[in-house]
């Protein structure tokens, strides 16, 4: 290796703080990161410190422009699109990687070091939680004290360069909470979307006997709901989702066409309802914070109306966003009971026909059942409460229900007779079909734990549910939950109560069991929903009513005077004691009174020298200015006896013989 490059080379102190800076950022990322990249910058790593220890060279151009056509190449044929959130973290990070292998110069180091800053920025893209929030402020530290490292002469000190890093953020910190509540808040210039295929959680966009049994095992939270005025009582606690209205004989699914949302063709209006509503307010007024889905469908009681923006109402009594929901979403919805609705619309032949269908074979016992239900005249009404009764008397309700063949209604409801919510949901609805009569299935949550503390309802996945809802001409879409037939508390107290002596059973700790867990968790769960509403969801709604608090009237004068002037008093008081503090300690009395004396002799040409004694600056002036040689003699005899004899009497000597001197009256 050249004798140039080795000394160009950075010391091994600023290459290590890089290295740190660099795997602290990359860290969390490594979950979303794929494989190979990982690998790529370990690799990247280990090659710049061989060349350190001077057994390798800097790559040439040739392996650079190989390994940059590798790493676009491994991209490509990881992500199916580039346009999307991962794949930019992904060319993000190979930025990153790729730097180490020419990382030579202090510059070089400084631009790894801003690539860590805007890595260490993504991660709030995938999580605004608690946790990442913490670990966000622990890279910005590590980052900045590997940016402090590079200013050599010790610098790279770990005290040094981590406490220079802590004093940054902490002066940093009022800026922040100015900025924060002060600058306008404004919603993303562009929207790039999650690379969410496969990544989907909660119900999915289709049915089959099993899958709501499966989410009955998490117990992680899937919705938040904050009321503004009365509560539904839990036996209407019904957060609709998605309607299910296809079945080919043993999955439920939309069944129609998908549009631009992966929905089904259901009459999406935007932000409001095409039905007319009635003029008396809304019986219910509530915010929903949903946790990421990976897909647009939202979630709240029948009838919704929502003027949050990107939200959008269905036909079919659903909302939807107006993307997947990657990350933690707020809205504000408003529902209508549908027995307020003053008149019936009736159905279109293609609602009816679509809520008819099924498939032309299978489940023949089913099918013969809903045809003796029909024959005997009976109406939508009595057909429902003859299924109900069945229900009622022969059924069981379980978390693991026995696998169905090919006739999954057929054997449930003449054979196994025990099932999940989605079993009578699914077997209902069919036998509604045969007979006649429209119906759906709706999935969703049902229920909800009221947190009394900060008065929400946190709703989880083993919530999950699916009911039904018939057409009556008198009354429109009527909810039925088939599974309140057969365990009403399950309605009532949640699936814990019905299903106690199943309830999480296949999990290694049975933390449910344990009060003080619960509580435990449920205190953290409080907190996540204060973060949330406090500094997650503080849009521009929130900052106008917090201003309006604070101000009474947002103007600009306002802002100036409630803002500025503070600031401008901080910073003031700042540059106060920087001056201050720099002028390093305060002086004694008699050290000040000859500074005086020496001031006043450089303005007459005799300035003192730097390091001249005291006495030997005397015989100069009087060498060069005889006139005040005398003065000088006795003003040095007293300052030397009031500096290092602490005399007082001498210190007062030095102040009275100092009013009288004026060198420049005596020169003229």
């Amino acid at each position: 290796m050249a004798t140039s490059q080795i000394h160009s080379l950075l010391p091994r102190e600023s290459l290590l703080w890089i290295f740190a800076a660099q795997l602290v950022v990359l860290l969390p990322q490594f979950s979303h990161l794929p494989l190979w990249l990982v690998g790529a910058w370990c690799g990247a790593v280990y090659w710049r410190l061989e060349v350190y220890r001077g057994r390798w060279e800097m790559p040439g151009r040739l392996v650079k422009l190989a390994v940059v056509t590798l790493a676009v190449a491994g991209l490509s044929l990881t992500y199916r699109r580039w346009f999307a959130l991962e794949p930019m973290v992904a060319l993000l990070a190979v930025s990153f990687t790729l730097k180490n292998i020419e990382l030579v110069s202090r510059r070089d180091a400084l631009l790894s070091l801003m690539l860590a800053y805007f890595l260490a920025a993504t991660l709030f893209v995938f999580e605004q939680t608690i946790p990442y929030a913490v670990y966000g402020i622990f890279c910005v530290v590590i980052v900045t004290a590997a940016l402090a490292a590079q200013q050599g002469r010790g610098s790279a000190r770990p005290g040094r360069a981590l406490g220079l890093s802590a004093r940054l953020l902490a002066q940093s910190m009022p800026v922040m909470l100015l900025l924060f509540i002060a600058v306008p808040r404004l919603g993303p210039l562009w929207a790039v979307p999650q690379n969410s295929a496969g990544a989907s959680t909660g119900i999915s966009d289709s049915m089959t006997p099993g899958d709501f049994s499966r989410l009955s095992k998490s117990d992680k939270p899937a919705l938040r709901i904050a009321f503004d005025g009365s509560v539904p009582p839990p036996e209407q606690r019904y957060w609709r989702g998605l309607v299910y209205s296809h079945f080919d004989g043993r999955r439920w699914s939309e069944g129609e066409p998908a549009d631009a949302f992966g929905r089904g063709r259901a009459a999406i209006t935007g932000s409001k309802t095409v039905r007319p509503l009635p003029e008396v307010g809304p019986r219910y007024r509530y915010q929903v914070i949903q946790e990421p889905s990976y897909n647009p469908w939202l979630f709240a009681l029948a009838r919704p109306d929502s003027e949050t923006r990107g939200v959008m109402a269905t036909a079919e009594d659903t909302l939807v966003y107006r993307a997947p929901v990657a990350s933690r979403l707020a809205y504000q919805v408003q529902t209508w009971p549908r027995e307020s609705t003053p008149q019936v619309t009736p159905l279109s032949a293609e609602v009816r026909r679509r809520n008819l269908q099924l498939p032309d074979d299978g489940n023949p016992r089913a099918r013969q059942w809903a045809s003796e239900l029909q024959r005997r005249g009976l109406s939508g009404e009595q057909i429902s409460e003859e299924v109900l009764a069945e229900y009622h008397g022969q059924f069981t309700y379980t978390l693991k229900p026995p696998a169905l063949g090919r006739d999954s209604v057929d054997e449930f409801l003449f054979s196994t007779r025990q099932g999940f919510c989605e079993h009578f949901a699914s077997s209902y609805v069919f036998t509604m079909r045969a007979a006649g009569i429209p119906a759906r299935v709706v999935a969703g949550y049902q229920g909800g734990e009221w947190v009394e503390q900060e008065e929400y309802l946190l709703v989880r996945q083993y919530d999950a549910h699916a009911w039904a809802e018939i057409w009556l001409p008198a009354r429109g879409w009527v909810r039925v939950d088939p599974t309140a037939a057969v365990s009403p508390e399950r309605i009532r107290d949640g699936l814990q109560s019905a299903a106690a002596d199943q309830f999480m059973q296949d999990s290694l700790v049975p933390l449910h069991k344990l009060a003080f867990l619960n509580r435990i968790r449920l205190q953290w769960d409080m907190i996540n929903y204060r973060w949330y509403q406090t500094v997650v969801s503080f849009d521009s709604e929130r900052q106008q009513g917090l201003l309006r608090r604070l101000l009474g009237e947002v103007s600009v004068s306002r802002l100036l005077l409630f803002f500025g002037v503070p600031a401008g008093v901080a910073l003031l008081g700042l540059l106060i004691w920087l001056k201050v503090s720099a002028r390093g300690p305060r002086l004694s009395p008699a050290n000040r009174l000859y500074l005086r004396f020496c001031r006043r002799m450089a303005r007459v040409g005799l300035a003192r020298h730097p390091g001249e004694a005291p006495a030997d600056y005397a015989r100069r002036i009087q060498a060069e200015n005889p006139r005040l040689g005398g003065a000088a003699a006795r003003i040095t005899a007293a300052y030397q006896k009031a500096a290092f004899a602490e005399d007082p009497a001498a210190e007062k000597q030095l102040r009275r013989l100092l009013r009288g001197f004026w060198p420049m009256r005596l020169t003229h």
